[in-house]
């Protein structure tokens, strides 16, 4: 520009002229660089608006602008053009301006640094160029607008111009409306937690002017207040809960906005999730609370009146939540159970938005209640109408089979509402793992059971949690729940209702209003005589368990249409027809027989009977309508007799019958599916080996539990039809220990059983004949499956050629205890797989000890590991001890003398285990503690 040519020109003549005077007064300088940098100093001017410029020394007089309403933000003024006097001559320069950002400038912005030459400057005026170039305004300075530039040194001087005035505001979301009763708008349904973004609008309450604000980011916090909460108090009348829950949001941007009054006449907020954004509500014409903004100040938490809705869905649903927490004595609930922490109970010292949020409770992304679980509060009293409010209700659990020993039946991996269909039959097994699961192989030896879990081939024998003590004691409750109304009916989406360890009665179930006169049921009466249990279609599973007032079925469940699970174990109090307690049990089969002539009939899948009064089955024709039926569990009945049958196009996965008095399966009494794993028939009279499996399915079943019954009473007969009629049975593991079995049972494997382990404990067999495991002519088809047999408890003198390896090739571990054998049989040992053989405590019909010779050459076999061969009368043992065989129980053997010195130094260094008498003669190894 051309004032930047004339203040060059005039710097170079003051500069000269400086120079000429110095040399006149003093000769030449031999440090010219040094003298010149002494009579230059810098100068930067700063720029503020007039409106906010509150130093107390104002080194200026009033600025005059020559555009007074060109400059609408300081940080629009892009350059400035000082013109300033010094020794009578005049500079102008145009220098830039900078801030950090927008918003900084606001307060101020910098020029760049002048140099000049030392001394006093005038301030004659300076313009304010805009990005363009163009003139903003122009300012005149008054006569005193002074500033000093000294050598080296940075002198700062302050300039004013006139500019929109503007202040900073911060806005708070506040809860308005749900302190009213009156109606309010019943379509809001987002909770206040769920606002993440708000556009707001707000108006200049002078000039009426908008101004809206977007995509402002919103955080929720809940925080605390001192408010005393009437609904908890101690026997002296404290509050024992002085402080309420409150949910606060703000947001988290500062706004400018021009100085004025202003208030929030609108608003927009939005739910965000990932990255999709979903609007929420939008609202106008509000008249928010007035606020006021100063220019350069800060205003905070200015408010936004977020309107919420008492009439609100899942405002009402909490509303009832209180209702039920009321009538069922909540003020005195005390958790008891393992997902609370103990003594929890519910808290309404809280903002009515946030009632939603109890131990218990689940909600959905509405804020409806969708989970409903009271088990382990101890709550007491009647189930109001207000239940019927809880319309997104999936889950309803007014206690359950698992309230004390786990209670984690529902939550987190527990039961939850819209499960797959994968998770739901996982929760249906529940009960099932929990009370009914077992493995028979816990009865086989130690021996057998180490064997098998140290062979990775076989599956380990897991023991079971089955526990006789259930998780509440048949007949006790944990809570005091004696009605439920009938309001549940209009509950639709209802998925699972769990009612169990109360003393209510079937006449009390969902018949009634709890009262007639209730808010909630003059609100329903019009609408209750359309209600049906029909309806309820999605009521997939149902357990009415531990009740022990029950006298029957309450009769809503033969109406219910879906019922996939029903549990109604441990009922006790369902004895006579009419409740009349005769003993016979014929109501539990009554309601069973109805049960399976309703529709739900045909749905039912799972039913757990246990630990209850039956006496028999219903009747083949009702029975055979349960056509889908797959899991039965009748543990700890009565029943008696021989069975009625299912048929075969009834076809089970799991079936229990444990401790019953049957005596007779029929034949035709069910199919099986291809998922079978376990069946158990234990604890009972029967006396035959039922005929209702097949040996040649494809499907091989994990275990069938024969244990403690009776077969083998009549004759020695272990099956009741003939040989030819005889299937067999496709299973694993088979157990016929505890019986009364005389004839080994050969028809299993001349049928062709995939046996792989087999119990014969404790029973009454005396001899193994030749042809047990194999026809005259060879191997039965699968008996090279046999790998574990336990025989101990017999009366067994010795073991036919069936048990070498040409008939048992794959037999890995045998145990042959409390029998008769006094001589070693050594035909087992041919077997090229076998790892353990238990012999012990062999005795004569007078109890006499009868093995006595040592089995020489055992240490030899290929694979063998462990011998027990404890409580005999072993004497002098001439074999020499290998490593190989490294278990060896040879305890209470009184007259044994052996040489320990060749596994010495394994005993030592403890891999090889003796189990042994310290009274014993063993000798080689010091490392022994034996008595001499």
């Amino acid at each position: 520009m051309n004032s930047q040519k004339i203040i060059k020109g005039k710097l170079f003549l003051a500069v000269l002229v400086t120079m000429l005077c110095g040399m006149v007064a003093g000769g030449c300088s031999d440090d010219k660089d040094e003298l010149e940098g002494k009579q230059y100093g810098y100068v930067q001017f700063k720029l503020y608006k007039s409106s906010s410029y509150t130093q107390e020394e104002k080194t200026r007089t009033d600025a005059v602008s020559t555009r007074a309403s060109g400059l609408d933000k300081l940080i629009d003024a892009q350059k400035v053009e000082i013109e300033m006097q010094h020794n009578g001559m005049s500079i102008t320069q145009t220098l830039v301006l900078n801030a950090y950002n927008e918003n900084n400038a606001e307060y101020g912005m910098r020029s760049e640094k002048l140099k000049l030459l030392t001394g006093s400057y005038k301030i004659i005026g300076y313009k304010l160029f805009d990005k363009l170039d163009e003139v903003i305004t122009g300012i005149s300075t008054g006569e005193d607008e002074t500033f000093e530039v000294v050598s080296r040194g940075l002198t700062t001087k302050d300039l004013v111009t006139d500019s929109q005035t503007r202040g900073t505001v911060t806005f708070k979301l506040v809860k308005d409306g749900l302190a009213t009763r009156a109606a309010g708008d019943p379509d809001i349904d987002y909770l206040f937690s769920d606002i993440k973004i708000i556009d707001v609008t707000v108006t200049n309450t002078f000039t009426r002017v908008p101004v809206t604000i977007k995509n402002l980011k919103v955080s929720y916090k809940e925080e605390y207040e001192e408010h005393p909460n009437p609904d908890y108090t101690d026997d002296s009348n404290q509050h024992k809960d002085k402080y309420k829950d409150i949910g606060t949001a703000k947001c988290d941007s500062v706004v400018w906005l021009p100085a004025g009054t202003y208030q929030v006449t609108s608003y927009t907020i939005y739910k965000k999730s990932g990255i999709a954004v979903t609007t929420l509500d939008s609202r106008s014409q509000l008249a928010g609370e007035m606020f006021s903004i100063e220019d350069n100040k800060q205003t905070d938490d200015a408010i936004v009146p977020i309107q919420l809705s008492p009439t609100a869905a899942y405002i009402k649903d909490y509303i009832a939540l209180k209702a039920i927490w009321e009538a069922l004595d909540g003020k005195n609930w005390s958790y008891n159970g393992e997902t609370n922490p103990a003594g929890t109970t519910w808290n309404f010292n809280k903002e009515i938005d946030m009632w939603g949020n109890q131990p218990g409770v689940s909600l959905d992304n509405k804020g409806r209640v969708i989970s409903l679980s009271l088990e382990g509060f101890g709550a007491k009293g009647r189930v109001p109408d207000a239940i019927g409010q809880l319309t997104e209700l999936r889950v309803l659990s007014l206690g359950s089979h698992n309230e004390k020993l786990g209670g984690r039946l529902f939550g987190t991996g527990g039961i939850t509402p819209d499960m797959s269909d994968a998770q739901k039959q996982k929760m249906r097994m529940h009960y099932k793992e929990l009370f009914l699961d077992y493995d028979p192989r816990e009865n086989l030896s130690e021996l057998l059971q180490d064997g098998i879990n140290r062979d990775p081939q076989l599956p380990d024998i897991k023991k079971s949690s089955r526990i006789d003590m259930k998780d509440v004691q048949i007949g006790q409750t944990t809570n005091k729940i004696t009605f439920i109304s009938k309001a549940v009916m209009r509950l639709k989406n209802l998925q699972q209702f769990y009612i169990a360890n109360s003393p209510i009665k079937a006449e009390d179930i969902c018949k009634e209003w709890e009262n007639a006169n209730s808010e909630y049921a003059r609100s329903y009466e019009a609408e209750s005589g359309s209600w049906l249990w029909r309806n309820l279609t999605e009521l997939t599973d149902m357990e009415l368990y531990n009740c022990p007032n029950l006298t029957r079925l309450p009769d809503f469940l033969f109406e219910l249409p879906e019922i996939q699970l029903l549990n109604i174990a441990n009922n006790k109090g369902i004895d006579g027809l009419n409740g009349a307690k005769d003993g016979t049990g014929n109501q539990l089969t009554a309601d069973w027989e109805k049960l399976a002539n309703a529709p739900v009939g045909a749905k039912l899948q799972i039913l757990y009977l246990s630990n209850n009064n039956l006496t028999k089955f219903p009747p083949h024709a009702s029975l055979n309508k349960m056509r889908k039926l797959g899991l039965l569990d009748c543990i700890n009945n009565n029943l008696t007799g021989k069975l009625e049958a299912f048929g075969k196009e009834v076809e089970l996965t799991t079936l229990t019958l444990n401790n019953n008095r049957i005596t007779e399966i029929p034949e035709n009494f069910c199919g099986f599916t291809d998922q079978v794993e376990d069946l158990s028939f234990a604890h009972n009279l029967i006396e035959y080996i039922p005929n209702i499996f097949d040996a040649e399915s494809i499907y091989t079943m994990g275990s069938v539990d024969f244990s403690y019954n009776r077969i083998g009473k009549n004759d020695g007969k272990n099956i009741h039809c003939d040989l030819d009629d005889f299937k067999g049975i496709n299973a694993a593991t088979i157990s016929l220990s505890n019986n009364l079995i005389k004839n080994f049972p050969t028809e299993l494997f001349a049928k062709g059983s995939p046996i792989s382990t087999i119990d014969l404990s404790n029973n009454l067999m005396t001899e193994i004949p030749e042809n047990s495991l194999k026809s005259s002519e060879g191997n039965y088809k699968n008996t090279h499956l046999l790998t574990v047999i336990d025989l101990r408890f017999n009366k067994l003198t010795k073991l036919s050629d069936d048990f070498r390896a040409t008939t048992l090739p794959y037999l890995k571990n045998m145990d042959i205890s409390y029998n008769c054998f006094s001589k070693f049989p050594t035909a087992p040992l041919n077997s090229s797989q076998l790892q353990a053989i238990g012999i012990r405590h062999q005795r004569d019909a007078n109890g006499n000890r009868i093995l006595r010779e040592w089995p020489t050459g055992i240490t030899t076999c290929p694979s063998l590991i462990q011998l027990q061969i404890g409580a005999n009368d072993i004497r002098k043992v001439n074999e020499t001890l290998t490593s190989q065989l490294y278990i060896l129980d040879i305890k209470d053997n009184p007259n044994i003398s052996i040489d320990v010195t060749s596994v010495c130094s394994q005993i030592r260094a403890g891999r090889y285990k003796l189990i042994y008498d310290k009274t014993q003669d063993i000798r080689g190894c010091d490392a022994l503690d034996i008595k001499r």
